[in-house]
């Protein structure tokens, strides 16, 4: 069953053995928030070269072709207009992370649709990693690395724990997810596929608690030592390769992912950039840049060249490993802030504050990306702003004629735009208003004109004998009300009203797959789709669930768990509000998930059921009310320990409304140690064995919820027994 992770570790793995990290189950899927979009174009495009470029102030996402400089296809993401969103993609998904709202949606190119959001707050540090089929969301802050469909954005398997906090997050060519684990002074390559993750290979590359930063390399990482100023490699399955530095690097930064042979480490204080390479063929060679780097962001390394970006000028000044500079690309009327980044064999330097960005070949010649620039039509001319550039089929087409039961194409004013709700993902449907300009922000309080609305992602399913049941968030539509969704699959088509939010489907085919796509329309337009997974109408549905129950959690969250049930494979969870609120559907496939974004001081009802094969889907079970409290409890100030002998003495300082503390181990020796929750503030633990040791401590209520947030001590490593 596990096969091909297995042989993933063993590639990993030196000869040392495996890491002493402890895997626990945490069996949480995420929750969905909406991120509307419009169309993408079709997955077969998707070929090297193409890269989407994010512009927040229009909250448009353009793909760009490496090659030629130009725009091919455009989506509007209303929603996160004015927001900072890093984008992850392959050629098979695309996956936007919202940093301001922690919203998180994913977009499958080969069916272009929106499949899966999750909303991860804004307040945590979480990134996320996409292999070539795998996605990992990393939590940073408390060294949680969690396993996901880069579809659906759910849980797939175990999430991994390992001691808090994670430093770095990205794929190398091997399929290798590397992180730094500061507290360890450690960099571990974790293996990812089937839907799990597996901490395969640890390598020591520091003391306990210094200060690391860590780039994935395209094989093995770089680790930067800031508090003892040397740089480790680590390739293939021998020792790692320690460089010292001649200079400091107490603020040192490299990108989280360096592509090529020649890296790059920023030294802002030192005023240098250092250039490592020859780490492959073991003869590290040092080379050094000199800069005032007062304002500059982190040096990236491309064919050759160092590329360092100033921001606040506007430019990227381009550097031989010698220190000699050799140009200066400048990004027209760029403000705000400079990514630049490698993908696709190119180096790309976008400025999502404003229109502009610049593509760089591998020979160094730059070329100018106007992102506000419409994208070809389709017979190759330049198409209108607003149009749609690239259609889909109202559904996928049917292997033969469909019949009489096909549906008709529209008649002609189905819908205020006219046309047919495209189940696709238009990139501006009509309607839709030109880019807005920033500075002319103020808008009345009834515009003439709006957004279409989002897509209303995620499509959950029950699927009975010849029918299914369908049910979506409500569509993002701030500029007026949805009118109609629009459910359309391969051989049908229906409507529903615009404050309904769900529809079961009859007179289908048992033991026939099918895909739903979902539409949202107001007076402004339709927006894009968002789809649902295959579901399989049949007969023979699992018994619903025993013990529903669910649990107050700290910064608005609740698990809730159940009963394992046969024949299942996996369960979907809804939940219903006192007073309503739309929180999306989610599904996993163990018996517990942890279900964020809910409102203190609501009362929630969670409703559970069990899924077969092909989603088909029996009774609903549900917990008992829940009542969020009002309350948010704080973290201590201050946590530490002293060992003495065999004793370790946990203290910290007391927390206002706490009734009791939650005390967690990290390091090494925490594989002996247990989560303890006790009253006062301070606890004992006996080791056992390890030697390396970090609490941290979380205030827990009156009613047993816990804070969202813990302080963790200084972790510290203490001398063997004996």
């Amino acid at each position: 069953m596990r096969e091909r992770i297995v042989a993933a570790a063993r590639r990993l793995r030196s000869g040392s053995g495996a890491s002493g990290v402890t895997t626990v189950v945490l069996a949480v899927a995420l929750v969905c928030t909406v991120f509307g979009a419009g169309a993408l174009g079709r997955a077969d495009e998707m070929s090297d070269g193409n890269v989407w470029l994010w512009s927040s102030l229009t909250g448009e996402i353009s793909r760009v072709n490496g090659h030629s400089g130009q725009v091919d296809l455009v989506s509007r993401l209303p929603e996160s207009a004015g927001d900072r969103v890093r984008v992850t993609q392959n050629d098979q998904y695309l996956i936007l992370h919202d940093l301001d709202t922690g919203r998180m949606t994913a977009i499958d190119l080969n069916r272009m649709g929106f499949s899966g959001r999750v909303d991860l707050g804004g307040n945590g540090d979480f990134t996320l990693a996409l292999g070539e089929d795998t996605a990992v969301v990393i939590d940073r802050r408390t060294g949680e690395v969690q396993p996901v469909d880069p579809a659906t954005l759910q849980s797939t398997g175990e999430r991994v724990r390992m001691p808090a906090p994670l430093v770095g997050g990205a794929f190398d060519d091997e399929g290798a997810l590397w992180l730094g684990v500061p507290s360890q002074g450690t960099v571990a390559g974790v293996a990812a596929s089937e839907g799990e993750v597996e901490v395969a290979r640890t390598v020591a590359v520091a003391d306990p608690g210094d200060d690391l930063a860590v780039s994935a390399l395209d094989r093995g990482s770089l680790t930067v030592n800031r508090s003892d100023d040397e740089l480790t490699a680590v390739t293939g399955t021998g020792d790692p390769v320690v460089v010292p530095s001649p200079i400091p690097l107490d603020d040192a930064t490299v990108p989280d992912r360096t592509t090529g042979d020649l890296l790059a480490v920023t030294s802002p204080e030192a005023g240098r950039i250092l250039t490592l390479s020859g780490i492959e063929g073991g003869e590290p060679e040092l080379g050094s840049i000199t800069v005032d780097l007062g304002d500059a962001g982190t040096a990236v390394p491309y064919e050759g060249r160092v590329y360092l970006p100033f921001a606040k000028e506007g430019l990227v000044r381009v550097y031989a490993p010698d220190g000699v500079e050799e140009q200066v690309v400048t990004v027209p009327d760029a403000e705000g802030d400079l990514e630049v980044e490698v993908r696709e064999g190119h180096l790309f330097v976008n400025a999502p504050d404003s229109r502009s960005a610049v593509v760089v070949d591998p020979s160094g010649r730059a070329r100018v990306i106007d992102k506000y620039a419409p994208p070809p039509g389709p017979g190759g001319d330049p198409a209108e702003p607003g149009s749609i550039t690239d259609p889909l089929p109202a559904a996928e087409p049917p292997a033969s004629d469909p019949g009489p039961d096909a549906p008709a194409p529209p008649a002609e004013g189905d819908g205020e735009d006219g046309g047919l709700p495209l189940p696709g993902l238009p990139s501006a449907g009509p309607g839709t208003p030109p880019r807005p300009e920033p500075e002319e922000s103020e808008e009345p309080e009834e515009p003439e004109t709006g957004e279409a609305p989002g897509a209303p992602t995620p499509v959950s399913h029950e699927a009975g004998d010849g029918s299914v049941t369908l049910s979506w968030s409500a569509a993002y539509s701030p500029d007026a009300p949805v009118q109609r969704y629009v459910v359309t699959w391969d051989g049908g088509r229906t409507t529903v009203g615009g404050d309904e939010l769900g529809t079961t489907i009859t007179g289908l085919a048992n033991g026939t797959a099918y895909r739903f796509r979902v539409t949202a329309t107001n007076r402004y337009g339709t927006g894009p789709a968002a789809q649902s997974a295959e579901v399989t109408p049949s007969r023979g549905a699992p018994a619903a669930p025993d013990w529903v129950s669910a649990e107050a959690g700290g910064d608005g969250t609740a698990t809730v768990t159940w009963a394992p049930v046969d024949g299942a494979v996996d369960y979907l969870v809804s939940t219903q509000a006192d007073p309503a609120a739309d929180v999306a559907d989610r599904t996993s496939t163990g018996t517990s998930v942890e279900v964020t974004g809910l409102r203190p001081g609501s009362t929630y009802t969670f409703s559970v059921v069990a899924r077969g094969e092909g989603g088909v889907s029996g009774e609903a079970a549900s917990s008992a009310p829940l009542t969020l409290p009002e309350t948010e409890l704080g973290a201590p100030a201050e946590v530490s320990f002293q060992v003495s002998g065999g004793t370790i003495a946990v203290t910290w300082s007391a927390v206002e409304g706490a009734a009791q503390y939650r005390v967690s181990p990290g390091g090494d020796g925490a594989i002996s140690l247990e989560t303890a929750t006790v009253s006062g503030t301070s606890h004992s633990y006996q080791r056992t064995s390890g030697r390396c040791f970090s609490f941290t401590v979380h205030a827990v209520g009156s009613d047993g919820t816990a804070a969202a947030t813990g302080t963790t001590s200084p972790a510290s490593c203490v001398l063997d027994f004996g």
